[in-house]
């Protein structure tokens, strides 16, 4: 059998579980780097980052400081697709994470976006059995708050199957979907998908993104590919391993702060803007002592999340309005500001200067 090696040295075993996520701009290593602050104190299994050419080395320097393991994967996209608009230029490379489903050096992987942070451990998602050839991932959220012109017409609240989960869904007492229900019922959102790695699998993802006649017509890549490829092999997981931001003021039946595992910031990112209230709560909030780092090594072991980040969880203000979202974006920069003070406390050599710059503030 072979053997795979990571970018810092590190034997992958084989069949073994892991968290899996794609990097390719600089923009989106803040993302990565808190993200991780906030899952690795939370779980037992490694973060794999998927790189490719369009990476920098001054990103992976600073994957490589935080002892972080990636792999170098190709790029995957149609030759039909006419392209996004440069505000959704972010969607450009989504469809090279399906290469993800070709690593067959794992045994299970949830495949998770950047672009999220952790509250809770949901380390139980590896344990959920699915049958062959399925994957797993909760639904899409289809109520549509912004009103965004080019969704579905049919992206709407009496439409969404969140409301049919409760507060406290398990994933044993979600229904599969009707495989000949209305397309709605088969909308998947791809920020965390559940998968066990397989040729097949890989193949069968490939052949569709570059044949299928309907790739072109795709406003969503990766997760409308999976919606069509997993059509009727697709199990339905619980709300709160992908709690959309939008879903705290849309599906307040369901959403509750202390229920969330994974918060998942999709439209405007919380490194775009630094919401005022930031500065306002850390004077009173409790802060986690620096570690003490050595350059050019950065590879804390945290035992728990960011005290600050935890004393604010239980007294976040609820939302003003389904558009404004500074109070979730504030639980990202606790965990961000943390992030920064220990790079700072290594040094230049750290790199939080390349980090710093693709944060707004």
């Amino acid at each position: 059998m072979a053997v795979t090696m990571t970018s810092s040295g590190h034997e992958l075993d084989s069949k073994r579980r892991a968290w899996v996520t794609l990097l390719t701009l600089p923009s989106y290593v803040p993302a990565v780097l808190t993200m991780w602050r906030t899952l690795q104190p939370l779980t037992i299994y490694p973060l794999i980052i998927l790189t490719t050419s369009s990476l920098p080395q001054s990103s992976r320097d600073i994957l490589k400081r935080y002892d972080l393991e990636s792999l170098e994967i190709d790029h995957l996209s149609p030759p039909s697709h006419k392209g996004f608009e440069a505000k959704f230029a972010r969607f450009t490379e989504t469809w090279t994470k399906l290469r993800a489903f070709g690593l067959e050096q794992f045994e299970k992987l949830v495949m998770i976006d950047s672009d999220v942070l952790f509250l809770r451990s949901m380390d139980e998602i590896f344990d959920i059995d699915l049958p062959e050839g399925w994957v797993g991932a909760a639904p899409a959220c289809v109520c549509n708050p912004f009103k965004i012109p080019y969704y579905p017409k049919d992206w709407i609240p009496e439409n969404c199957a969140i409301n049919r989960q409760s507060r406290y869904a398990t994933p044993s007492d979600i229904p599969i979907p009707d495989p000949d229900g209305p397309w709605r019922v088969h909308q998947l959102n791809s920020g965390v998908v559940l998968f066990a790695p397989s040729k097949q699998h890989a193949e069968t993802l490939e052949k569709f993104i570059q044949e299928s006649p309907i790739v072109p017509t795709l406003t969503f890549p990766d997760q409308e590919t999976l919606c069509h490829v997993y059509k009727g092999k697709w199990k339905p997981l619980p709300w709160w391993c992908n709690a959309l931001k939008t879903e705290r003021a849309v599906h307040q039946d369901q959403w509750a702060d202390k229920e969330v595992r994974m918060i998942h910031y999709i439209l405007d990112k919380p490194w775009s803007a630094r919401p005022k209230m930031v500065d306002e709560i850390l004077p009173r909030l409790p802060l986690t002592p620096v570690s003490a780092l050595n350059s050019p090594v950065l590879a804390p072991k945290w035992s728990s999340l960011p005290l600050d980040l935890m004393a604010f969880l239980p007294e976040t203000p609820a939302q003003k309005g389904v558009t404004e979202y500074d109070e979730v974006h504030t639980w990202w920069w606790l965990a961000y500001e943390e992030v920064l003070s220990e790079m700072k406390s290594a040094g230049d050599a750290s790199g939080w200067r390349e980090v710093e710059k693709y944060v707004t503030r």
